[in-house]
């Protein structure tokens, strides 16, 4: 396929700077309302984060300006449609207290209820929570988790993240981020679990700046997250499309649905807000590959028996009769389309 400027723009979400260092070109001063827009979306991440400072409530930033700051020493190359914001769970209610006093609303399909049942599945089969700000066209994700999906215990992850965390100066502020080490296997695995669908988690990763990182620890924490088969299929990719090998140990042996599964989504021409039911089924078959671990394929199946519109649109006394419900939910909507 030829990546033209519009698709790597439109469809892979890079921005015009980055499709320049992909195309060998120099015309990102000819999108300078992109470049605009960007610095605008800085204003917001420094407010919402301001905000979050002075009522004591501690985050740690994902991705975003942070990681773009991380790679290019600009915060505005690297586009994001959002920013993610880690916090801990008993301040997950004081933290959208204080973005709904900011006029941030619920983006569609999500929700924070009331009721403990439905609290504990959305933690449970989610990591966050999506908002929208109409006025400032401002997106803001809520983590209680970095992820789900991954074979170690909640408790595991939440460790790792506590014991690899560092603190990065910008625009006159502290804030925390994860490690490089961290950041960059989190950034394999965030990739690998959407199959690459979109080229920028790649870029990110080829030009994430690696001299001088702790190998010897990122080693360890690719056994500790048993993420052996995501770092072999992500050096497959990078040597595909930039040529490059990851400068450390990969696994030899891996799933071929690893290798065309992504590609398969790699290639999509456009991202339906909806999957066809053909394609949900390729994607699970897919997810199933990522880790060997039968834990793991367990967790995945269980999630896949809740789906959080069921959890949002009905109002069950127990967990259970969410599980019981979704088969049924799900012949409804993709069989009888009702």
């Amino acid at each position: 396929m030829k990546y033209t400027r519009d698709i790597l723009f439109q469809r892979h979400r890079l921005s015009q700077q980055q499709i320049d260092r992909w195309l060998g070109e120099n015309r990102s001063m000819e999108f300078i309302h992109d470049k605009v827009k960007q610095l605008n979306e800085m204003k917001h991440f420094i407010a919402v984060t301001d905000r979050l400072r002075e009522n004591s409530i501690s985050f740690i930033c994902i991705k975003g300006p942070l990681l773009s700051y991380r790679i290019y020493n600009d915060a505005t190359v690297r586009f994001s449609h959002d920013i993610d914001l880690l916090i801990k769970p008993e301040q997950l209610d004081s933290t959208l207290n204080l973005l709904f006093e900011d006029n941030f609303q619920f983006t569609e399909g999500n929700s924070w209820p009331r009721e403990k049942v439905k609290q504990n599945l959305i933690v449970k089969t989610i990591h966050h929570v999506s908002l929208y700000n109409k006025e400032s066209k401002f997106c803001v994700e809520i983590h209680w988790t970095l992820m789900h999906g991954v074979p170690v215990s909640q408790k595991k992850l939440a460790n790792l993240v506590s014991q690899n965390q560092t603190v990065v100066n910008f625009a006159g502020r502290e804030f925390t981020v994860l490690n490089r080490e961290f950041e960059l296997l989190y950034l394999m695995i965030h990739g690998a679990r959407h199959g690459w669908t979109r080229l920028k988690w790649l870029v990110d990763i080829n030009e994430y700046p690696m001299d001088g990182m702790n190998l010897d620890l990122l080693q360890r924490l690719i056994r500790q997250l048993h993420a052996e088969r995501i770092v072999s299929q992500t050096d497959y990719f990078l040597r595909k499309y930039f040529d490059k090998e990851l400068p450390f140990d990969k696994q030899k042996h891996l799933p071929s649905r690893l290798i065309y599964g992504a590609q398969e989504c790699i290639d999509r021409t456009n991202i339906e807000l909806q999957s066809s039911t053909k394609d949900i089924f390729h994607d699970i078959l897919y997810s199933l590959n990522l880790y060997p671990q039968w834990s793991y394929k367990w967790g995945l199946f269980s999630n896949l028996l809740v789906r959080p519109g069921d959890i949002d649109d009905h109002h069950f006394s127990s967990e259970i009769m969410y599980y019981i419900y979704r088969p049924f939910s799900f012949i409804k909507r993709r069989i009888l389309h009702v």
